[in-house]
C-alpha cells in the first residue's frame, strides 16, 4: 500500500484512547494541565495522540514550532512564494515587538515578520476571528513596517539614501473565522494594492493579502476533491487536522511529509502535547474575550449612530413642530388683528347709526 494512503506510515501507529489517558495520568503535572482544557481541547489533544487526527498549524505554538524561520526558513518561504506567486527566500525573521503600533487587546493567534533576501517584507498574521475594521488595521501596519524599513535602511545607507532603496511590505493576514465582508464573496485569496484609475504606473511599496481559511474550506468541501496547486496543500496543512485531508496533501506533495512526521513527534510526548495545547487554548481564549470586545464595541458604536439617526430625526420634526407653530401663532395674531379691525368697524357703525337716530328725532 501507497505509505501516503496509509496514515499510521507518517504519523505513527494508533494508540487505543486508555493508553492515551493513561500516559497522561502519569505525571500529575501533565495531568493537570490537561484537565484545565475545555472538553474540546482534550479530545482533540486525545485523538491527536491516538493518531487519528493531525493538529491545526493554526495554534500559535505549533505554527511557529513548525515554519521556525531560523531552524526552517525554506517552510515559510515556500508558503509566502505560494501566497505571493513568485519564488522567495527568506533571509531572517525580524522582531516585532518594537513596532511603534500596538495593541492592548490583540486578536492575533500568530505574528511574524520576515525580511526576504530581496530585502522585501512580509507580515504573516493568524486570526481567529477576522477583525472587524481589518482593513484600517492593515493599513496601519504596512504603514509601520514601511517606516521602520526607511529608518533602518536611512541610517545604514545616510547620505546616499534614496527612496528607490525601500523595498515591497506584504501584509498577509490568514483568518480562521473571516468578518462579513468576506462572507459576501466566495473567494478565499484577496489580493490589494495601490493603483491608479488613470493607469498611471508608480513602484508603491505595499500590498495585501487577506486568506479566510473557513471560505476556503467551504468551497473546497462543495467542490471536492483534488488539491490544484501547492497554495491549496498549505492552507490544508495549516487549517485542516482531518485525516482525509492529510491523506490528500501527501498524494499530491509528498514534501509535506516531513513536517506531518515533526508534529507526529509529540504523540509519545504527552506532557510537551499537553503544553501545546495548553498555549494554544490560551491564545485562543484571550481571542474569544478580545473578539467579544471587539463585537460590543461595534454595537455600541451601532447604537450610538442609531440614537445620532434618531436625534436628528427628532430634532427635524422638533423644527417642523416649531415651524407649524410659528404658522399658528402668526395665523392667531391675524385673526386677533381682523377681530380687532371688525370691532372697530362695528363701533362706528354703531356710533353711525345713533347719529343717524338723532337726526331723525330733530
Amino acid at each position: 500500500m501507497d505509505k501516503m494512503n496509509n496514515l499510521p506510515a507518517v504519523m505513527g501507529a494508533v494508540k487505543t484512547r486508555e493508553r492515551v489517558l493513561e500516559e497522561i495520568r502519569w505525571n500529575p503535572g501533565t495531568y493537570s494541565k490537561f484537565k484545565k482544557l475545555d472538553e474540546e481541547f482534550q479530545e482533540k489533544l486525545i485523538e491527536f495522540c491516538m493518531g487519528i487526527r493531525g493538529v491545526k498549524m493554526t495554534y500559535d505554538s505549533f505554527f511557529k514550532f513548525i515554519f521556525d524561520a531560523e531552524v526552517h526558513p525554506e517552510r515559510l518561504g515556500d508558503f509566502l512564494s505560494a501566497v505571493l506567486g513568485r519564488s522567495l527566500k527568506i533571509k531572517r525573521a525580524l522582531r516585532n515587538e518594537h513596532r511603534k503600533i500596538s495593541e492592548k487587546r490583540s486578536l492575533i493567534l500568530t505574528d511574524i515578520i520576515v525580511e526576504f533576501e530581496s530585502g522585501e517584507l512580509a507580515d504573516v498574521e493568524i486570526q481567529k476571528y477576522g477583525y472587524l475594521f481589518g482593513g484600517e488595521r492593515a493599513s496601519c501596519y504596512s504603514s509601520d513596517m514601511v517606516m521602520r524599513q526607511y529608518e533602518r535602511v536611512k541610517s545604514s545607507r545616510g547620505e546616499d539614501f534614496i527612496y528607490k532603496d525601500l523595498k515591497k511590505v506584504y501584509i498577509i493576514v490568514i483568518m480562521e473565522n473571516s468578518s462579513r465582508e468576506f462572507k459576501k464573496l466566495l473567494k478565499y485569496v484577496h489580493k490589494g494594492e495601490w493603483k491608479f484609475d488613470t493607469g498611471l504606473k508608480l513602484n508603491l511599496l505595499q500590498e495585501f493579502y487577506f486568506i479566510p481559511l473557513d471560505i476556503f474550506f467551504q468551497i473546497k468541501d462543495n467542490k471536492r476533491k483534488t488539491i490544484r496547486s501547492e497554495l491549496e496543500a498549505w492552507l490544508y496543512f495549516i487549517g485542516s487536522d482531518k485525516p482525509e485531508d492529510i491523506r490528500r496533501v501527501l498524494q499530491k506533495f509528498p514534501k509535506f511529509e516531513e513536517m506531518y512526521r515533526e508534529v507526529s513527534v509529540f504523540r509519545y510526548h504527552p506532557e510537551e502535547a499537553v503544553e501545546m495545547f495548553s498555549d494554544a487554548l490560551k491564545k485562543l481564549d484571550e481571542n474569544t474575550v478580545n473578539y467579544m470586545i471587539e463585537m460590543l464595541k461595534e454595537e455600541l458604536l451601532k447604537m450610538g449612530s442609531a440614537l445620532k439617526e434618531k436625534d436628528s430625526a427628532l430634532e427635524e420634526k422638533n423644527n417642523a413642530l416649531e415651524e407649524k407653530d410659528s404658522i399658528i401663532e402668526a395665523r392667531e395674531h391675524a385673526l386677533e388683528k381682523k377681530d380687532r379691525e371688525i370691532e372697530v368697524r362695528d363701533n362706528i357703525i354703531k356710533r353711525m347709526e345713533r347719529e343717524i337716530a338723532e337726526l331723525r328725532n330733530v
